[in-house]
């Protein structure tokens, strides 16, 4: 799916850490709620996503879950506090997927696209009319190979990574989803007036043949 075909997504799958909050240092994992920062114009994002009708699916790997020692509980928390932080700002996730196991491990780790089949299969959703956004190669990686629109998050350009869209961050990503929705609405409101001009014309003329 091209770029161009932003106008028609239904779904938007977003990855978690670095995409809506505040990632963790290199080699560490979000594992405590008080841990959880959104990043700045997240939430809004989210929202503008919800209020344009357009599902928003979670996606994210948390390998840190595949260690004896972890507590899956304290993932359960932390997403929790996601859900309440957008929450407060009007903003809501209509699925999470999420992969516990270790690289190499699964079919469901980014890059591969498990997480975003999986929510294919149980929410009926189109993957061509589908886009992930995130801010690694992996998550367009998995957008690729799930036949989805890929946006990856990079803040001052840079390599693309194969992604059909480079933008700084989640809202510049909504924005541009937004955006080409609304123009195919302009287009189909200037083709219907248009329609209807041509048919008052020739209501017109054929007024003006009886007389």
């Amino acid at each position: 799916m091209a770029a161009l075909d932003l106008r028609d997504v239904r779904t938007v799958f977003l990855d978690r850490d670095g995409t809506i909050n505040v990632k963790a240092a290199e080699g560490e994992y979000i594992m405590a709620p008080a841990e959880i920062v959104l990043l700045p114009g997240a939430a809004k994002a989210v929202a503008a996503l919800n209020a344009a009708g357009l599902r928003a699916v979670l996606v994210t790997n948390q390998r840190w879950l595949s260690k004896q020692s972890a507590n899956p509980t304290l993932f359960a928390a932390v997403q929790d506090r996601l859900v309440q932080l957008l929450a407060d700002e009007g903003a809501w996730l209509d699925a999470t997927y999420h992969c516990p196991h270790a690289a190499d491990s699964c079919d469901c780790r980014k890059p591969l696209p498990g997480m975003l089949l999986q929510a294919a299969r149980e929410h009926g959703l189109d993957l061509a009319k589908s886009v992930m956004i995130g801010d690694s190669d992996v998550d367009v990686m998995a957008g690729k190979a799930a036949g989805t629109a890929t946006v990856l998050l990079r803040s001052g350009g840079g390599d693309a990574a194969g992604a059909d869209a480079v933008v700084k961050d989640l809202a510049a990503a909504v924005q541009l989803i937004l955006g080409a929705k609304k123009s195919r609405r302009v287009r189909r409101s200037e083709g219907c007036l248009a329609a209807f001009e041509r048919y008052a014309q020739l209501g017109c003329l054929k007024r003006q043949s009886n007389t």
